[in-house]
């Protein structure tokens, strides 16, 4: 493998990273189940697996949710032509109230907390899919015990 396709191989990873947190921040639920391979896991706080359960899980997000999953640091190592795996800095903003459900913006104290994916990415036929995505949380707002993080 020369340079260009291991770069190719990063940027289409890096790319399912942002589509994730896009997809999740502006509800496209179904859009997130396709990210992942038919049994792929998702992790942010319940271990979720298979296409289906990360769907219904994600579908019972309350529709006063509002919140921005901002990606840094997305690191890609490739492992070869058909494996990677990576980490991707996560500062989550989150708010959930009425005021979640208008237009506008919403008053806030800060991120609710600060953390990273571990994810392992696959080739398919559809091209890089997550094979799993787990989170790992460093800081956390202290009023956010009463959020559980499995709606990260």
């Amino acid at each position: 493998m020369d340079d260009a396709e291991r770069r190719i191989i990063q940027q289409d990873c890096e790319a399912l990273s942002v589509a994730y947190a896009r997809a999740i921040d502006f509800r496209d639920y179904d859009e997130i189940a396709n990210l992942f391979v038919e049994e792929g896991i998702l992790d942010a706080g319940v271990r979720l697996e298979g296409k289906t359960a990360i769907t219904a899980s994600l579908k019972r997000r309350p529709d006063e949710l509002r919140s921005r999953h901002v990606l840094t640091n997305i690191f890609t190592n490739v492992i070869n032509r058909d494996e990677a795996n990576g980490i991707s800095y996560l500062t989550l903003y989150r708010h959930v109230g009425p005021e979640s459900t208008r237009s506008g913006p919403i008053p806030f104290d800060g991120p609710f907390g600060i953390g990273h994916y571990q994810d392992l990415f696959v080739r398919t036929g559809d091209g890089w899919r997550f094979k799993s995505r787990v989170l790992h949380m460093a800081f956390q707002r202290g009023d956010a015990k009463a959020v559980s993080g499995k709606d990260n």
